[in-house]
């Protein structure tokens, strides 16, 4: 197994006990945090996150993931922690994780980001291309990995005993253009998100955009304008 170098010294160490691991620079070359081959030498590649870097930046790690996954065949992002809704809201929730003598969980920090919308976002993500995995800590996370890289290097799996057709399914929405058409107050529909997202490619660097540039997105044979764009920048708190 390949892992990338800033990857913590704890994993590499208990990973070294069941597999043979090298580190070199994944990251710096565009691949996720740990890299393998499968018995049928297809490229399998996992990338770590805490949740609290999820729940601070999921337009940022999004579009970091657009980008990994156009080099392997399969993509599993695993984050570590978890979080729950604060109580009363709808649009914040609370980070955990495990505390250093792994007894107990203590809160991290808050977030100004629905509960719902993040379950939403690991959804999207897994119609994406992207198997999402959860583990409590670092110690969870390198026994989760060395049972993935064992489960992919089995010529034949019992699990739901394999004879199950496989499933066919039907084409699903660009996620990223469901996520600008959720943005509370922003009014885009469909038409406007899939020209953003056609042009930008998400919403993240989307949003980087000037207003004088969003304006002169083509929707149909029409600008957006800058009154639409405007009101697309305000509903996400940014000022024109």
């Amino acid at each position: 197994m390949l892992i990338d170098v800033f990857e913590p010294q704890l994993i590499e160490d208990l990973l070294s006990q069941s597999l043979s691991v090298n580190r070199i620079p994944l990251n710096s070359h565009g691949y996720a945090d740990y890299l393998w081959h499968g018995i049928d030498n297809h490229i399998i590649q996992v990338e770590r996150k805490q949740i609290d870097e999820i729940l601070g930046g999921m337009d940022r790690i999004e579009e970091q993931l657009r980008k990994e996954m156009q080099k392997a065949e399969e993509n599993i992002l695993l984050w570590e922690g978890t979080f729950e809704p604060i109580a009363g809201t709808k649009s914040a929730c609370h980070s955990f994780r495990k505390a250093k003598d792994g007894r107990i969980m203590i809160p991290g920090h808050k977030y100004h980001t629905s509960y719902a919308g993040v379950q939403a976002w690991f959804y999207q993500l897994d119609k994406a291309g992207w198997t999402i995995v959860n583990t409590i800590d670092q110690v969870a996370t390198s026994v989760t990995l060395v049972a993935l890289y064992n489960s992919s290097q089995k010529a034949e799996h019992t699990t739901l005993l394999r004879y199950i057709k496989q499933k066919i399914y039907p084409p699903t929405p660009n996620p990223y253009v469901e996520t600008l058409m959720g943005i509370k107050g922003a009014s885009i529909g469909g038409e406007i998100a899939q020209a953003l997202i056609e042009r930008y490619g998400t919403p993240w660097y989307t949003f980087q955009q000037s207003a004088e540039d969003l304006a002169q997105t083509l929707v149909g044979d029409k600008q957006l304008g800058l009154v639409r764009t405007k009101k697309l920048l305000k509903s996400i708190g940014r000022q024109t």
